[in-house]
């Protein structure tokens, strides 16, 4: 004969799962805010609350990225491993383990996890384009161009897909075609891209390299125009002056580069003293 339920018993369930909730919630939003030690104490609160609910595969990858990136790699490697134990091939999983294995400096631990999850989606966003970042890294370049490559074919507005095309090309030495990629780069980014900028010196330093003067220094304008404060682009516009033989001016803008915070290593390098 099955036994009655009360009413309190019905509500002490009700009032543990509303807990288990909130505790997941808050969880959230100190992820968001990246305060990983109370994400973690909350998502430790809500696991220990309801241990068997269907939910937790995505707390457990929630508490590794927490502890993760609190430094605490061996504790997030262990909720990986429960995670992916319940759902072996969960993207959401899988990403947040290859972040943490990145933060670790374990690349190569990094690289297998990137490519099981390009084995389920040969076109995940993230996967490819950090699998293309570490391979440019290990000197796989033609691996890297083909995961760049994919990425400016399916994400044609991830500005990093043309860039990391510009730093394959340049860094095997064909500089007319990384231009190229720099250009796409700057043409696909928008005008409050973080990334533009970076894209702008790579731009006017590969023709100041090429004897393209007239047409970097046209670039350089358009950067410094749009923005304003970046010491560096002041620092690659003196430099393209100095190639230019206006020395005055060159000088000025070296001058405008420390002022704006540029460290002396990186002066040195467009400017030496010696020199």
């Amino acid at each position: 004969m099955a036994q009655a339920v009360s009413a309190k018993g019905v509500s002490d369930v009700d009032a543990g799962y509303s807990r288990y909730l909130q505790l997941a919630d808050s969880a959230q939003f100190y992820t968001a805010k990246e305060n990983w030690s109370e994400a973690a104490r909350c998502t430790r609160e809500a696991l220990r609350l309801d241990p068997g609910n269907a939910g937790n595969i995505m707390l457990f990858s929630n508490l590794g990225l927490a502890t993760g990136m609190d430094g605490k790699f061996g504790e997030a490697m262990q909720c990986f491993e429960i995670a992916l134990s319940r759902a072996p091939k969960s993207i959401p999983v899988l990403t947040s383990k290859a972040k943490i294995q990145i933060k670790a400096s374990d690349m190569d631990g990094a690289m297998e996890t990137l490519d099981t999850i390009l084995e389920i989606d040969s076109v995940a966003e993230w996967p490819l384009q950090t699998r293309g970042l570490l391979r440019m890294r290990n000197s796989d370049y033609k691996g890297a161009f083909r995961d760049f490559k994919s990425l400016t074919r399916n994400y044609p507005k991830n500005t990093w897909g043309y860039g990391g095309l510009a730093k394959c090309m340049e860094i095997q030495g064909y500089l007319s075609e990384a231009a190229g990629y720099y250009r796409d780069a700057i043409d696909h980014a928008e005008d409050d891209d973080e990334d533009k900028v970076e894209f702008q010196l790579g731009l006017i330093e590969n023709l100041g390299h090429t004897g393209k003067l007239t047409e970097a220094l046209e670039v350089a304008k358009e950067a410094i125009a749009e923005h304003p404060h970046d010491g560096r682009l002041y620092l690659l516009r003196g430099w393209i002056k100095k190639l230019l033989l206006i020395y005055r001016e060159a000088e000025a803008d070296k001058k405008l580069a420390i002022d704006y915070g540029v460290d002396f290593q990186t002066i040195e390098r467009f400017f030496p003293a010696n020199r």
